[in-house]
């Protein structure tokens, strides 16, 4: 009898153990990941990691209780952790047809239209998009929604680059014929290639996405929900909104 009793007190202490570690567990560690593309992500004169989706993950983060630290990488590495580990989030992601069934979705963020661009002094002219494919190599960040859209489309005088200011000297020293930018990120581009935004003009519309947070197709999709509630309280409070006039985005 004494066996028995003590057999039953160690597996009510091994219940009870194990109901303690089931109500202190804790959410799992997300590793957020963005690349440096100001004014959505970048570092600050401080050398502070800011900008309007920063601000707003940021603020999410604090309604949450999640203390998980914002990491920058390159996009391609940002992409490649997104498809291989859970709980992983990159921003800001274009959200296209393609990518829908590839990950989850918190936003929408904004809304941002791309174009090609030329030389300011440029003849080129550019009146659809097969014109684009016969003008002559054309730059696009690697890997980014601007290389994947013309992919698709057809487009087989791509010149990929590690950033988007590195196509914009290479326009400038004459080795590809146009670029493709966001139209509201071109002064920053030139600014950072060391160059004005009136040293190019627009040529051609392409085409407006909506940016989002994307998030691995392996993570909690509740997760995924409390984030985006969180997203849209700020909408319904006007703190995302204030965040968006910080960076004249209303």
């Amino acid at each position: 009898m004494a066996v028995i009793k003590i057999l039953l007190i160690a597996a009510s202490l091994l219940c009870l153990n194990t109901q303690t570690l089931a109500q202190n567990k804790t959410s799992p560690v997300l590793s957020l990941y963005c690349e440096d593309d100001k004014p959505l992500q970048f570092y600050d004169e401080n050398k502070k990691l800011t900008g309007l989706t920063v601000e707003v993950v940021q603020e999410i983060q604090r309604r949450l209780g999640n203390k998980d630290r914002i990491q920058v990488v390159p996009w391609s590495r940002g992409i490649d952790k997104l498809n291989k580990e859970p709980n992983s989030f990159l921003f800001t992601m274009a959200r296209t047809p393609d990518r829908e069934q590839l990950y989850q979705w918190i936003g929408p963020i904004l809304f941002i239209e791309y174009g090609l661009y030329v030389k300011a002094d440029s003849s080129i002219q550019i009146n659809k998009l097969e014109d684009a494919k016969k003008i002559g190599l054309i730059g696009v960040y690697r890997d980014d929604i601007r290389d994947q859209t013309l992919s698709k489309l057809g487009f087989t005088n791509l010149d990929r680059a590690s950033s988007v200011a590195s196509s914009f000297k290479k326009l400038m020293i004459g080795r590809i014929a146009a670029y493709a930018d966001a139209k509201k990120g071109v002064a920053i581009t030139a600014n950072l290639a060391g160059y004005q935004a009136s040293d190019v003009k627009l040529a051609y519309d392409l085409f407006k996405n909506p940016l989002y947070i994307a998030v691995s197709k392996n993570t909690d999709a509740a997760i995924v929900a409390q984030w985006n509630s969180s997203l849209e309280e700020m909408k319904k409070d006007k703190s995302f909104l204030k965040i968006l006039k910080k960076y004249n985005e209303q």
